[in-house]
């Protein structure tokens, strides 16, 4: 007697765990959410409570919550929340700019190692990605972005371009993992069935390539990479912005400067209020009495979940490709 499938249990095997639906539900949400933030961003430029321009006298530093300040305001009397709007600005063009660089630079050098057989250009581009990889990223990036600052008269005046370049060099130090990835798929690809069955009916190899093996059976693995990319163009810029000497210089808001600011007003805090001999506890507790909890929950909040996000849809991406 033939052993029949049950519909049901096939349906069933097809469609997504309860994990991954929260893996994709919280990476699309992450996505969706920085694009909105981002859209917001662009209609702040000019608000003055950002603190772009200036400081109004007005305005309180370290308040709590209010109906004028929905998160408070930080060591500076700047509104929190239109603040962490606006950190958005410094990271989300960069950060597709990265991706971008990983894409096109991946693509051409994974689809030439996995899909054709040896040849001096397949060496050359090898011998490339294994020195590229033989480099610890943060070297490169902080190395290149050094040398960048050090060729320019005025580092100010290249602010944006260098938050641009720290994107390519975040995306190039990704290239060999992409690259080397679809180069493995590619492989593994070529020696299934249905490449043999698109030739035997006449299809060109161009369109078995960009068709039937790029389009439909390695995009999951290039948009994952993307993914990571992004997440990590966000850490790498706001670690740089905390650290305060090749990241986004203030009065612009980034999420890592924020950090920086109430770390910096902690300290000083702790010095003025309970003496030099006082603990670094002593400047976190009048912080958080003066309403500046919020000022280091919020981007550090920001951060944690946004990174999350991409994170999780990578991981989506990765074990809907394997099912």
């Amino acid at each position: 007697m033939l052993a029949t499938k049950d519909p049901a249990a096939s349906l069933e095997a097809a469609l997504p765990s309860p994990e991954l639906r929260l893996l994709r539900a919280y990476g699309l949400g992450t996505v969706f959410a920085l694009t909105v933030l981002w859209l917001a961003a662009q209609f702040l430029a000019f608000e003055p409570q950002l603190g772009l321009q200036r400081v109004g006298a007005q305005l309180t530093p370290m308040a709590g919550p209010s109906v004028d300040h929905l998160l408070g305001t930080d060591q500076l009397g700047r509104d929190l929340l239109l603040r962490l709007v606006a950190s958005v600005d410094s990271f989300y063009l960069p950060g597709l700019f990265a991706a971008l660089v990983v894409l096109f630079l991946s693509v051409p050098a994974g689809t030439l190692l996995g899909y054709r057989d040896g040849g001096l250009l397949a060496l050359v581009v090898s011998f490339l990605l294994t020195t590229l990889s033989s480099w610890p990223r943060l070297v490169l990036v902080v190395v290149g972005v050094a040398m960048f600052t050090a060729m320019v008269s005025d580092p100010a005046a290249w602010e944006e371009q260098r938050l641009f370049m720290l994107g390519g060099l975040v995306g190039l130090s990704y290239v060999p993992d992409l690259a080397r990835a679809l180069a493995a798929r590619l492989r593994s690809l070529r020696q299934q069935s249905f490449v043999e069955a698109c030739r035997a009916h006449g299809l060109s190899e161009r369109s078995i390539l960009l068709r039937h093996m790029l389009l439909t059976n390695c995009w999951r693995i290039v948009l994952r990479h993307c993914c990571l990319v992004f997440g990590a163009f966000l850490l790498v810029e706001t670690s740089l912005s905390y650290l305060g000497d090749y990241g986004v210089p203030p009065p612009r808001p980034s999420w890592g400067n924020m950090l920086a600011g109430v770390k910096s007003s902690v300290l000083t805090s702790r010095g003025l209020i309970f003496g030099a001999d006082s603990s670094l506890s002593d400047g976190l507790f009048l912080a958080v009495n003066q309403g500046g909890l919020l000022a280091v929950l919020a981007p550090s909040l920001a951060i944690i979940l946004s990174i999350g996000g991409l994170l999780a849809l990578a991981e989506y991406l990765a074990r809907r490709d394997w099912r």
